[in-house]
């Protein structure tokens, strides 16, 4: 810029037709969470956790674009080193953390690529034993949501991975999670006209809120990256202790709101099989969830569980 004068851009660069006062959307009006009317969970529990598990289908052939897929293929096709470490999570990882979660009556919420029902029609057998909450996570990681997807395309993907998890968990298949946090300005309203009830995709709060569709309703629900392992452990390379510590720190303060304000928290912890499920961190999470429980005042509670005790007293 020379003068006050662009060049070298566009004359419609610095059109943006959306920009105005406030969100620059419609999906939600601006809160501030202290502000916001406060929330109970059952039992008078300060704190809701909510385990969450992402159990993905990494495709060795899975495209670059539009964005690399953390935690995707790393190498050129064919990349078994890649494919084999992911799959890891879903025959062997997954199993560690049925046990250990199992073990101290912890149910989670599976965050699903959709092919994975097909895949193994036994571990699906075992996650409904458990008893867990099943929720759509696309089809596979490889089959991402963005702007480049014409709308026909990305309403066929969505109502597809539905159908998929709902042929076989049924109606209990209530939530959304979009390959790698991905979205185009039409899957919301795709994924609430697939007649979901929650979304994980907007990373910007600690508790749930209502978010408008053109399709109507839906809620957001919070699933933090910045505290799941897969970002302390996989793309900061932390060691296990310290994505633990870190956890024990934001129940520490989501308790002190929760007791300051009279209103519950949402404590989030985000489990990857082939990450946590692995032989030299699992006795680190089982550690940590004991030192968890043993604090008191915690709801355990599925992603749909939490979803409803919030709605009935909004």
């Amino acid at each position: 810029m020379s003068g006050g004068v662009t060049s070298g851009l566009p004359d419609d660069y610095l059109h943006y037709p959306l920009r105005r006062q406030g969100m620059d959307h419609d999906r939600y009006p601006y809160r501030i969470l202290p502000r916001t009317a406060p929330v109970t969970w059952p039992g008078g529990a300060r704190v809701a956790l909510w385990v969450a598990v992402p159990m993905g289908h990494f495709p060795m052939d899975m495209a670059m674009q539009p964005i690399p897929v953390p935690g995707g293929m790393e190498r050129p096709y064919p990349s078994y080193w890649d494919y084999t470490q992911r799959d890891y999570g879903n025959r062997i990882g997954i199993y560690r953390l049925l046990k250990t979660l199992g073990a101290r009556g912890l149910k989670a919420t599976a965050l699903m690529s959709a092919v994975l029902a097909q895949r193994y029609p036994v571990l699906m057998d075992d996650i409904a034993q458990a008893e867990w909450e099943v929720a759509a996570a696309g089809l596979d990681m490889g089959h991402l949501h963005h702007e480049g997807v014409p709308e026909a395309a990305e309403r066929a993907t969505v109502q597809e991975a539905v159908a998929i998890l709902r042929g076989r968990f049924g109606a209990a298949v209530r939530g959304w999670h979009s390959p790698a946090y991905s979205e185009s300005s039409r899957t919301l309203d795709l994924v609430a006209e697939a007649g979901l009830d929650y979304t994980t995709g907007w990373i910007n709060d600690d508790m749930p809120y209502a978010m408008a569709t053109a399709a109507g309703g839906i809620t957001a629900m919070p699933l933090p990256h910045d505290l799941s392992d897969l970002r302390m452990l996989f793309q900061q390379n932390l060691a296990t202790e310290d994505f633990c510590a870190a956890v024990l720190a934001a129940h520490t303060v989501l308790d002190a709101e929760a007791e300051a304000t009279g209103g519950g928290r949402v404590l989030t912890l985000v489990l990857t099989p082939w990450l946590m499920g692995q032989p030299h961190r699992i006795r680190a999470l089982g550690v940590m969830l004991d030192a968890l429980l043993a604090r008191g005042s915690l709801w355990p509670a599925t992603g749909a569980e939490i979803l409803d005790a919030w709605r009935a007293q909004g």
